[in-house]
């Protein structure tokens, strides 16, 4: 047993003694001999690898209500909306509860599946909240670059730790998702392992993906994958969101401009022949989420009553 499988096993020791037996830290602290803090530290990392499983068995109303009328007006799979703190900042840890139930069905299945992934912190928490589980016949390919100009690295890419969980294959797209040049894009498409990922990456059955937004925080923006005079260029063109590095307007028309025609990632209309689920929350997401909704672009999805709220309100008020 190797030193991270001994931290796995006592992390799971103080996973059931907490949440099973109601034991308090200091009390798991002197039966396992470490400090307090070692045991908070266990108790994240079991939450972290899956081994913390939160099922709530009661559907909550108005959820349901949010749910219903967003998957009836778009004709989607399904739509999960999970409850949300009003005050909290950021509703990741609740959406990637619900992303994970819905990805670890498919995962779980014994024959080979092939998973598209995007980018961003809803896709690396569900990702990081799945259940470890041998599978090593799946496939999980990247559709955004995950490289910034700077030629730092994209640090919400889910392939490797969903590769890492279930002991399957990797396919990373090592690339910048808005190159710097026309002539550095078409370099880029033209090379073996740009055409290898993307074959790959379109015989996957299912795509899960973030919903980014376009104003001044946007992740885009924020992380150095586009400069601040794109940033304006996008504004201008009244971009409010982007799929997977391409922005879209407010009713889900894919925008085409000096920035758009630089992004390296799968296009969006290769990706319609699989299902593509958007994992989003938050209230200023939801012009985002129902831009890509309007475009026609998903066919399920997972998001808060922040957000779903925000998009039935402006469904309502166009009736």
């Amino acid at each position: 047993m190797d030193k991270f499988e001994v931290k796995l096993d006592q992390a799971a020791r103080a996973a059931w003694l907490s949440y099973v037996g109601g034991q308090t830290q200091d009390e798991i602290a002197a039966q396992l001999g470490v400090s307090r803090p070692g045991v908070q530290r266990l108790l994240a990392l079991a939450r972290q690898e899956g081994l913390v499983k939160v099922h709530i068995d009661h559907p909550v109303a108005h959820c349901t209500a949010l749910s219903q009328a967003i998957r009836e007006r778009f004709e989607l799979d399904y739509c999960d909306v999970v409850p949300a703190s009003a005050t909290a900042e950021d509703s990741t840890p609740y959406l990637a509860v619900a992303g994970a139930e819905r990805l670890s069905r498919i995962i779980e299945r014994s024959e080979p599946q092939t998973l598209s992934l995007g980018s961003g912190r809803s896709i690396r928490a569900t990702v990081e909240a799945l259940s470890r589980i041998d599978r090593p016949r799946h496939r999980f390919v990247s559709l955004v670059g995950n490289v910034a100009r700077d030629g730092s690295s994209n640090r919400y890419d889910g392939v490797m730790v969903a590769a890492d969980k279930t002991g399957g294959e990797r396919y990373l797209l090592p690339t910048p998702v808005v190159a710097s040049s026309v002539e550095e894009k078409r370099a880029l498409a033209a090379q073996p392992l740009f055409r290898a990922i993307g074959e790959v990456a379109e015989q996957a059955s299912a795509a899960f993906v973030g919903v980014g937004r376009i104003d001044r925080q946007a992740t885009l923006f924020q992380d150095h994958f586009i400069s601040e005079s794109e940033l304006d260029e996008l504004l201008a063109l009244d971009a409010v969101g982007e799929l997977v590095g391409w922005p879209m307007d407010a009713d889900g028309r894919l925008i085409d401009c000096s920035t758009s025609q630089r992004v390296t990632s799968l296009p969006l209309t290769t990706l319609k022949r699989q299902a593509m689920v958007a994992v989003a929350g938050g209230r200023d997401k939801g012009p985002a989420i129902l831009a890509a909704l309007r475009g026609g672009w998903l066919t399920s999805l997972i998001t808060d009553d922040q957000a779903a709220r925000y998009i039935v309100e402006r469904l309502s008020s166009q009736i």
